[in-house]
């Protein structure tokens, strides 16, 4: 394959930086992408247009993005463009090895626990939300463009030369197939910040249930899966796979197995917010679930994380929890109850400013569950604070549990970090 930019060229940008291609990465649709090298060693990538996407219109616009600047440190933004022999790239930061795509996901070649998972969708939503309330859209949100660190839940948001000002209508990008809001395919729209939440909501689908929301038996029995077959599916007749009033469209047995498994593995509050998304979301942009709602759902879920004594796999609180994977009676670790939140202290849960302060701040350590040195049968809150708390156990008696020094688990006991005070049950 002849690579349009070889290895060891030196290209000049328009900021006067000179880079040096070291490798191919990969090719898309509208270019091909390298590592380049600055003058100091430090690595990037490079997306270098072919000559039919080297066009003025989108020039200019990474030149807009560019004087813009990223919404956040999540997005792998254009940060200075190249020219040569009439065509043109941009250079952004390099993803490193550590994140994964959805497909990498998909195909079982990343594990995230569901911990990190939560993360992914929290992080998720929350860098879109930060570029839509800039006024801009991203257009193409699909598996291509995010990327995560299965190990924590961080995530990348890559391919953003196609963002613009909400509504846009000079922009040809109307986004990926099978994440194209119906509206779009219909004709009726251009993509917006509406039609991103619907390709959202169809990631985050694919992110927890490893399947698209529309794919149930209806596709199953389409004999030829061409484009007529896609728009009916994907734009002018969907039905969600579990729509509570139409049930055409179910999942199949042996055909379609990851829909039917992970849909009855979460709780209720977050198949009924999937539900949402994809019957009154999916032909009504103004009740499509926004970032917060997102966000709020997958902070409940990842607090109420708790393991099986007998497999050990990660499981969701309920008043009687089954193990989803072994079947067996799950005996839940104590609760923390502050305001609405209800956090699971497993053996290894951590409390974060999220939790006092509701910022969604998971940087912030506020406490560790720990296990008591010479007593292994019991166990504790480790302060990691940086302020004292209140510690009152059930009979009215009190003690201040100074950073570094561990509150006990007692059922009954209250904990009074200072923003916040937390029952533990």
């Amino acid at each position: 394959m002849l690579y349009a930019l070889k290895d060891g060229v030196k290209l000049l940008s328009k900021h006067r930086m000179t880079y040096t291609v070291k490798r191919f990465i990969a090719s898309g649709g509208q270019g091909e992408v390298y590592e380049v090298e600055d003058k100091n060693g430090r690595a990037y990538a490079l997306k270098w247009y072919y000559p039919h996407a080297a066009t003025p219109y989108q020039q200019k616009l990474i030149e807009r993005l560019i004087e813009r600047g990223a919404p956040d440190s999540r997005f792998l933004w254009p940060l200075d463009i190249i020219f040569k022999d009439n065509l043109f790239g941009y250079v952004m930061r390099l993803r490193t090895p550590m994140y994964k795509s959805i497909v990498d996901l998909m195909k079982r070649r990343a594990e995230p626990t569901f911990s990190a998972l939560c993360m992914a969708g929290i992080n998720l939503a929350d860098g879109y939300q930060s570029l839509h309330s800039q006024g801009l859209c991203y257009r193409d949100i699909s598996f291509g463009n995010l990327f995560f660190n299965p190990a924590d839940g961080d995530v990348l948001i890559c391919d953003n030369d196609n963002v613009t000002v909400n509504a846009d209508i000079e922009s040809g990008t109307y986004g990926t197939p099978r994440f194209i809001a119906p509206e779009i395919i219909a004709i009726k729209k251009s993509p917006s910040t509406e039609t991103d939440l619907y390709s959202m909501a169809v990631l985050l689908f694919y992110m927890f249930m490893l399947h698209h929301p529309l794919e149930g038996a209806i596709e199953a029995n389409i004999k030829c899966f061409d484009a007529k077959a896609m728009e009916k599916i994907y734009g002018h007749d969907p039905v969600f796979i579990y729509d509570p009033h139409n049930q055409s469209n179910r999942p199949i047995p042996g055909y379609q197995d990851n829909a039917i498994i992970f849909w009855h593995m979460y709780p209720p509050y977050l198949r009924d917010m999937f539900t949402k998304a994809f019957t009154d979301g999916l032909r009504n942009g103004n009740a499509r679930i926004v970032e917060k709602e997102w966000k709020d759902a997958f902070v409940k879920l990842r607090n109420s994380i708790l393991y099986c004594h007998t497999c050990g796999a990660e499981n969701f609180y309920n008043k009687k929890p089954v193990c989803w994977k072994c079947k067996a009676s799950i005996t839940p670790p104590p609760r923390l109850e502050m305001g609405k939140q209800l956090i699971m202290l497993n053996h290894n849960s951590t409390v974060y400013g999220h939790h006092l302060h509701e910022n969604f701040d998971f940087n912030t350590v506020i406490g560790k569950v720990t296990q008591h040195p010479q007593q292994p049968g019991r166990w504790g809150l480790a302060n990691h604070g940086k302020d004292s708390w209140t510690y009152t156990k059930k009979n009215g008696n009190t003690a201040i549990i100074e950073p570094g020094k561990t509150a006990p688990l007692a059922a009954g006991a209250k904990i009074n970090f200072g923003p916040a005070e937390g029952l533990i049950e």
